[in-house]
This record gives C-alpha cells, structure tokens and sequence, in this order.
C-alpha cells in the first residue's frame, strides 16, 4: 500500500478562525482538459461548495504516468515554490496501455516517486501520495447516478449494462466503462467524455466508497 505522506503542521499566530486559505497542488498524469484534470477539479469544486478544503488549486497534467514519474520532483517543486501548501501526486496503478503480463506494483512506483522528489530536494513532509487502485475510471464507476446522466436519455433511463461491483478491484475499469458506453450506442474516449462526466457529477457522497479516493480526499485537507 501506498503510505500517505504527511504534510508540515501549519504555523499561524493569528485567531484560529483567521487562517488563510490553503492551496494546493497536484499532478495529474493526463494531457492538457484531460479526465482527471477535467475531472479533478470538479471534485475540488464541489468541495469548496460544501465548504470544504481546498480553497485554491493548482493541477499540472503530466501527459502519461511514465512522464509523471520520471519527471514529479522538478514539477513539485514548482508548485511549493509557487505557493503551494502541499502537494498531492495522483496516478493510475495500470498505466495506459499495459503490456501483456505486466505486473503492477504500487511499492515499485511509490519508491520510484521518493527518489525522483528526493533528487530535486523536496521534502517529502510536503507531498502526499495517492496510487488509484486499477484507474481513475474506477472511481467514476462508482457513481451510477453520473453514468446515468452521462449515458441515458429521458425515453431511455436505465443503464443497459451494470457498472462491475467493485470497481476498484475490477480487472480492467477501462474496460468496463468502455463496455458500458457501447451498450449505449457510444463511443467512450476518456478525453471526450471529460467535460460530460464533470458536469453530471454533482456529488461526492457515492465516491466517498472508494478507499483510494478517500484518500484523495484526506491527502487535500490538514488534517491526514
């Protein structure tokens, strides 16, 4: 399991209610209006209207999970130098396009993170790591109501195809997204559908069942 990182205590000599707003970065591994980027910051969105933490963001899309590996110290950087209070890294445990017989191994990734943060001197009491078991589809297929609103019409209001059980220790969530927008006629490019499944995401309550995105969540607040 990936372990979270804790951050730095905050240090505030003014009223326990005068704290400034906290900012927060985070990497992404997805181009430029990707699904997580898209997707991310609705779930941030909906947070600041529940009044929840954080009140600023800073997302940078890293293109793929190899780039966001291999290039995460320098970017972290940028971002606590830029004012950031913290830093969240959020990546898939399958990467894009498996190879045959490929085994996935947090630890191995984890390791792979602290070394490339540590090259660029970063503190590791400023980066919290969040790996999404299989994908980040897994936690979308969390939400039945989304992929209701997503996918069904107003003639036509029920998904024709069930979401896995437990996404988040299905085999291929991809797969299984993929699956579901057939059965409705569609086409499922995660980058196309970024933008619908933000808008028909209205709550976080049905997300909340995942393990790896309340971890997402703890990692955005000050108190982990």
């Amino acid at each position: 399991m990936v372990q979270v990182v804790l951050t730095r205590p905050a240090v505030h000599d003014g009223p326990a209610d005068a704290r400034w707003p906290m900012r927060v970065g985070i990497l992404v591994e997805c181009g430029r209006d990707g699904l997580e980027d898209v997707v991310v910051r609705r779930i941030c969105d909906l947070r600041r209207a529940d009044g929840g933490e954080p009140a600023e963001i800073d997302i940078v899309p890293m293109d793929n999970k190899a780039q966001l590996i291999r290039e995460c110290g320098p970017a972290v950087a940028r971002l606590l130098g830029n004012g950031c209070d913290r830093v969240v890294i959020l990546w898939d445990e399958r990467p894009a396009w498996p190879r045959s017989g490929e085994r996935l191994c947090w630890h191995n990734d984890r390791q792979d993170i602290l070394a490339n943060l540590a090259q660029a001197g970063v503190a590791q009491d400023a980066v919290c790591l969040v790996c999404i078991e299989r994908e980040f589809e897994s936690w979308l297929l969390f939400d039945e109501q989304m992929l209701r609103c997503v996918l069904c019409t107003p003639e036509h209001p029920k998904l024709l195809a069930s979401p896995p059980r437990n996404p988040d220790t299905s085999r291929n969530p991809k797969g299984a997204m993929t699956t579901l927008f057939r059965r409705h006629g569609k086409r499922y490019v995660d980058v196309q559908s970024a933008r619908r499944f933000a808008q028909c995401l209205t709550s976080l309550n049905r997300l909340h069942r995942c393990r790896t995105f309340q971890r997402f969540v703890q990692c955005l607040t000050e108190s982990q």
